[in-house]
């Protein structure tokens, strides 16, 4: 798959933002969320050119490469999404202290950063966090993370199933539904902040 290309130059949109809140610590996390999600269009034609069927890949088990792949596509995505947060944090809600705010914490009504945002920014984080393919990304993201996840086989050997509460996903599958959600919701983000 060829690379992305943004519908608009988010650099332009980022640097006009920067201008209007006097944050360019803003612009800088937005332009590591889009690299992070070129990224994950890199991650697919990696994911797809080996055949891991086979019983290695350059020396390495094909379940080690999948897992890797897995999060690589999970972890990627959830912190694209987390920079967009943590940039509109540091331009609209004034937060400065060392650690980020991620996504979670604006789209919790019970943190004083969700109230400084404007509705449409609110609307965006809502719909990001309400989206079922976010939900499936995080899941799978926290199970490779903080915990074990099963792990199903098979003979002859097909692509790993990862098992999630939500239900099995294969390897390619996460990655697609990392790319696609993040594709879109930042796509969304820059399409807005001209308004924020």
């Amino acid at each position: 798959m060829p690379a992305f290309i943004w519908p608009c130059d988010p650099t332009a949109s980022f640097q006009a933002f920067e201008k209007r809140h006097a944050s360019p610590a803003a612009g800088a996390l937005f332009l590591f969320a889009v690299r992070a999600i070129d990224s994950l269009y890199y991650l697919q034609d990696i994911d797809r050119q080996d055949d891991l069927s086979q019983p290695t890949i350059r020396g390495h088990a094909p379940d080690v490469v999948e897992v890797a792949h897995a999060r690589w596509a999970t972890g990627t995505c959830i912190t694209a999404l987390d920079l967009c947060a943590a940039g509109l944090g540091r331009a609209l809600c004034g937060h400065a202290k060392t650690r980020e705010l991620d996504l979670r914490q604006l789209a919790d009504v019970k943190q004083p950063w969700r109230s400084r945002l404007p509705p449409t920014a609110k609307a965006w984080v809502d719909a990001v966090v309400g989206d079922t393919r976010y939900a499936r990304i995080i899941e799978a993201r926290n199970h490779l993370t903080h915990a074990r996840l099963t792990r199903h086989f098979s003979m002859p050997r097909k692509r790993l199933q990862l098992g999630l509460d939500s239900g099995p996903v294969d390897v390619p599958a996460l990655i697609d539904c990392a790319r696609e959600i993040g594709t879109a919701k930042i796509s969304e983000f820059i399409e807005n902040l001209p308004t924020w």
